[in-house]
């Protein structure tokens, strides 16, 4: 069928959301289906802040696809898709141009091993951050469908198959299908697992963390914040920067004390004015004794409770 399995889309999504990518393949588009999500969870998302990027003429992230049946397109396609290439996966993928993040959704299982091996090689050399691949963990039997030999499957994919690639990570999910998530080096490793959802009384933390920091801090003031990525893309402000961050971007809990004083003192040299942690990571102020200390004899505490601790950086 020109679908996919539904179980590995909380994790897909969650993964997206972590490698905030700016260029997307999607290889064999089928019915489409990822196609909206990666649309929807990327400048769809960011019309909540945005409203604007609802509109098509306003969208930022590139999403391309790849199709060997042409009959399976319709224009839903044509709308959510930049563009699709139709035509073999195996031989279009160097042509193309490189993109963020190369997703191989129930894909590979329809390429024998000795076109598969080197096509996924080849999808990992176009990858600027990551190559998501899910496949069956056993053997499906499926033939021809719809009309399309490309249907069949001709392969069958293990754990093994994917970790000879350096920073796969393979997960087994609902117990019947694979997700290998191989990240290109100097791209943060991501948590493959589906967001976990909050407690109410988290919850409820979470949203008056937000209201305090409305109040406190003016929505231009660039300030850092501390929140395990858990707040910040809730936020109004222009210029909230991740802790760690690398072109913008969440770089996950510092190596050590002295990364994590280097990195403040780089931040408030760009203007940060301000630098708050949400309760989730309160853990750093003890785990990050020196960066701690650092902070009390440089900074000025503006506001401590059991939801934020904030400390202004430039009087």
């Amino acid at each position: 069928m020109p679908s996919s399995r539904p179980n590995v889309i909380p994790t897909v999504i969650n993964l997206i959301r972590q490698f905030k990518p700016k260029s997307i393949l999607d290889v064999g588009v089928g019915f489409g289906k990822w196609g909206h999500l990666f649309r929807e969870y990327t400048d769809i998302n960011e019309a909540e802040k945005e409203p604007g990027r609802y509109q098509r003429k306003n969208w930022r992230v590139r999403i391309d696809g790849i199709e060997g049946y042409a009959a399976y397109l319709t224009p839903m396609h044509r709308y959510l898709y930049n563009r699709i290439y139709i035509g073999n996966a195996c031989a279009l993928i160097n042509r193309l141009p490189r993109y963020d993040l190369v997703f191989l959704g129930d894909v590979i299982e329809h390429l024998d091993k000795a076109a598969g091996k080197p096509f996924l090689r080849d999808a990992v050399n176009r990858a600027n951050k990551a190559v998501i691949v899910s496949t069956p963990k056993y053997e499906t039997g499926q033939s021809n469908l719809c009309g399309n030999e490309l249907e069949r499957h001709r392969s069958l994919w293990s754990a093994k198959d994917f970790a000879r690639f350096d920073g796969a990570t393979v997960k087994t999910i609902d117990r019947a299908t694979l997700l290998a998530v191989i990240v290109k080096a100097g791209t943060p490793p991501p948590v493959c697992e589906p967001p976990r959802p909050l407690k109410p009384s988290d919850a409820r933390r979470l949203r008056e963390c937000k209201e305090g920091l409305i109040k406190l801090i003016p929505r231009s003031a660039p300030f850092i914040l501390v929140d395990e990525e858990q707040l910040r893309s809730d936020l109004p402000h222009a210029r909230a920067i991740p802790f760690l961050e690398r072109n913008g971007e969440y770089w996950g809990p510092p190596a050590d004390d002295a990364t994590a004083i280097r990195e403040l003192e780089r931040l408030r040299r760009a203007g940060a004015r301000f630098i708050a942690f949400a309760w989730p990571a309160f853990w750093w102020l003890d785990h990050y004794s020196r960066f701690g200390a650092h902070l009390s004899k440089k900074a000025r505490c503006v506001l401590k409770d059991d939801k934020l601790a904030v400390f202004a950086l430039q009087d």
